[in-house]
């Protein structure tokens, strides 16, 4: 069980040994709600006040499951401000804890079902080849070629070069211009 490291201070009201043991008896309740870590040790300011009739307690306890939790009451009576305090704490306390393991649960079960939604998706599809007929039939030259190109929503487009007899590809470039590629003679 993680340790509750009281800061006690006063105001207004000098913290004798008697109320500074009610203090550390009473908080000393809220450990359980702090987590398992015996060697965590959490730290927390409880903040008294006395003016003229009225007392306030406040407790601000930092860094548990990553939140500070901050707890004030003002009333008549000193160790009912005390008893408020700890009751409210305590409620916070057990919300958090609770709320942190279940979130913690949640998170296992979203990834044991990644893990199986992972395992279902590897089920491989044969490439498929799908043949196409070129358009090499009638040699065309290389301005029809880009006219072809710039008239359709194609990338590229492969044709045959009316003034070599080669195969040639113009093509859209990034930058907005048409680029030019002419095979070699394959022979």
């Amino acid at each position: 069980m993680a340790q509750l490291r009281l800061n006690l201070i006063g105001h207004g009201i000098d913290l004798t040994g008697a109320i500074k043991n009610t203090l550390e008896e009473k908080f000393k309740r809220l450990e359980k709600y702090l987590g398992d870590d015996e060697r965590r040790e959490v730290f927390a300011d409880v903040i008294v006040r006395k003016e003229k009739h009225r007392s306030s307690v406040e407790i601000v306890i930092y860094n548990v499951f990553d939140h500070t939790l901050r707890i004030k009451k003002e009333t008549d009576d000193l160790y009912t401000a005390v008893d408020y305090v700890v009751d409210a704490a305590e409620k916070q306390l057990r919300r958090l804890k609770d709320k942190v393991k279940t979130a913690g649960k949640h998170e296992a079960q979203r990834a044991k079902r990644q893990i199986t939604l992972v395992e279902e998706e590897v089920v491989e599809k044969p490439i498929e080849i799908i043949e196409v007929e070129p358009e090499l039939y009638k040699p065309i030259s290389v301005e029809d070629a880009v006219l072809k190109l710039l008239g359709s929503k194609r990338d590229f487009v492969l044709f045959c070069n009316v003034e070599t007899g080669n195969a040639a590809v113009v093509y859209r470039r990034k930058d907005g211009n048409v680029g030019l590629m002419e095979m070699p003679s394959c022979k």
